[in-house]
């Protein structure tokens, strides 16, 4: 498994440049704070809490963020801490509904938290990576210490549900964009499964091949007023 350290500190830089600037923003699944250190450099003012359920993560994120708070995503409320509803005006989850046991549920929890007007910025990985299905056609679907297919993950998503998943929470999804990561078998793992339609790569609809080669996809999602 990868380090402890660089678990939890890796800063996604295309989910920030997603993020809106905000005055109240929390992280949940925050690690060690790098991102919101990030965010805070570029929003001066905003005041930054993190959410991380890992002490020791904890213990480093509250060195780069205005507050942290140790507990369960899922199970603790924010008002157990002190925050009122509707006090912030932008969560933020990076590769973290992926973990939880009921992410429908927590996404609607925390939103109770969130202002009206307010925004969700989220990245989440893609089942429909021509990686996982080459796996599923081989029969296999192997879980590894991080990536895709990483162990730690309970739930999986597709662009399509995880639309669902933002819209039936009652967001309007303003930003939904795919973060690939081409590698040397990108390109030939395309052109075999575009033979399971008989057809060659460039015959085959780009919202397909956007699905197939897509890594995880960046959200950004606004509270109605």
């Amino acid at each position: 498994m990868p380090s402890t350290a660089t678990y939890y500190s890796n800063i996604n830089t295309e989910l920030l440049e997603v993020c809106p600037t905000a005055s109240n923003v929390i992280e949940f699944g925050c690690g060690a704070g790098r991102f919101l250190e990030a965010y805070k450099q570029q929003n001066m003012d905003a005041r930054c809490v993190g959410f991380e359920k890992f002490k020791a993560a904890a213990a480093e994120a509250k060195d780069r963020c205005d507050e942290v708070i140790v507990g369960d995503a899922e199970c603790d409320f924010l008002s157990n801490f002190g925050h009122k509803k509707e006090s912030f005006d932008l969560i933020i989850y990076g590769d973290v509904l992926e973990h939880f046991l009921d992410p429908w549920a927590a996404l609607s929890n925390h939103l109770e938290y969130l202002k009206p007007g307010g925004e969700v910025c989220a990245c989440i990985p893609n089942a429909a990576h021509w990686s996982i299905i080459f796996e599923l056609v081989n029969g296999t679907f192997t879980y590894r210490d991080s990536g895709l297919l990483d162990r730690t993950h309970l739930r999986f998503f597709t662009k399509a549900t995880i639309a669902d998943m933002f819209t039936n929470a009652g967001l309007q999804v303003d930003i939904l964009k795919p973060r690939s990561f081409q590698t040397k078998n990108t390109q030939q793992g395309l052109s075999v499964l575009a033979k399971l339609f008989d057809k060659p790569v460039e015959a085959i609809s780009q919202n397909r091949i956007e699905d197939w080669s897509t890594f995880q996809y960046l959200v950004r999602a606004r509270k109605p007023v």
